[in-house]
């Protein structure tokens, strides 16, 4: 992860190719929602659609912030684990999906509404790294981004990242690739409307091989250093310890049902 510049709370995620959602696919629902109030101070109300599971929605001061929903028993005895999930704004959902399979990606879910203003889908990159995409209107597509309490950053980790970058460019006319980092580790910036939100490196080599690429999502946090340990106060486990690279500082953890997820203080300046 590096950082760039300021980002700041935006109240409408809709250009296509912006990082404009994530939620939790929950191993235990109460007791995930229980560590993640306790440690971003959010709050939570359930949205129930006819014949289907709860959907949680977590707010802060009233801005929407993330979901979550549980793992169905099937999924538990797979097992699927326990995972953030990152969405892409689309303006077409459906056409979108079509282009990501015409450029190699898999859609392991068709387009589908979701809610009577949301529509979605989900894809593999031909990297691996699962993705969803995602069409919202009104309140729905309302939500705070980029500030403590919030999504801030959005990493993909792959062993491909050149085969990564030409099928996201490929995909998403939107985003704009800036190379910050060169050497053994390079790391390349995505920029959509002129907003760093995001990026691309390729995963270490100390990585198991069955580790699949996949993207990190980062929440906004005053202190990373004093979020990482409350964190673990709460049950979380420290995959690596805070990391300051100069503009930022941020701290990659997994929570006490194993769901990978970073915190990140705002840039410096």
């Amino acid at each position: 992860m590096e950082r760039t510049d300021q980002q700041t709370a935006q109240t409408l995620r809709a250009q296509q190719g912006e990082f404009n959602w994530v939620d939790l696919a929950a191993k235990d629902l109460e007791a995930q929602t229980r560590f993640y109030e306790a440690l971003f101070g959010w709050s939570h109300r359930d949205v129930a659609e006819p014949g289907a599971p709860v959907y949680r929605m977590f707010t802060l001061d009233g801005a929407i912030v993330a979901g979550a929903s549980q793992l169905t028993p099937e999924m538990m005895a797979a097992p699927v684990p326990s995972v953030w999930n990152t969405y892409l704004a689309a303006d077409d959902v459906d056409g979108l999906a079509n282009r990501a399979a015409g450029l190699g990606a898999q859609v392991f879910m068709p387009p589908m509404d979701a809610a009577k203003e949301v529509r979605l889908a989900g894809i593999q990159d031909p990297t691996g790294a699962p993705v969803f995409l995602l069409k919202s209107s009104g309140a729905a597509q309302a939500g705070a981004f980029g500030v403590p309490g919030a999504l801030m950053w959005n990493d993909l980790s792959t062993r491909r990242p050149e085969k990564a970058m030409a099928f996201y460019t490929g995909l998403l006319p939107t985003w704009r690739l800036q190379q910050v980092r060169q050497g053994p580790a390079p790391y390349w910036t995505i920029e959509v409307g002129g907003q760093a939100e995001g990026g691309i490196m390729p995963m270490p080599e100390s990585v198991p091989g069955d580790v699949p690429a996949h993207w990190l999502v980062y929440f906004g946090v005053e202190d990373a250093y004093a979020a990482a340990e409350k964190a673990k106060s709460l049950g979380a486990t420290a995959t690596m310890e805070p990391m300051d690279v100069g503009v930022t500082v941020f701290d990659v953890l997994a929570d006490p049902f194993g769901a990978i997820f970073a915190v990140m203080t705002p840039a410096k300046g």
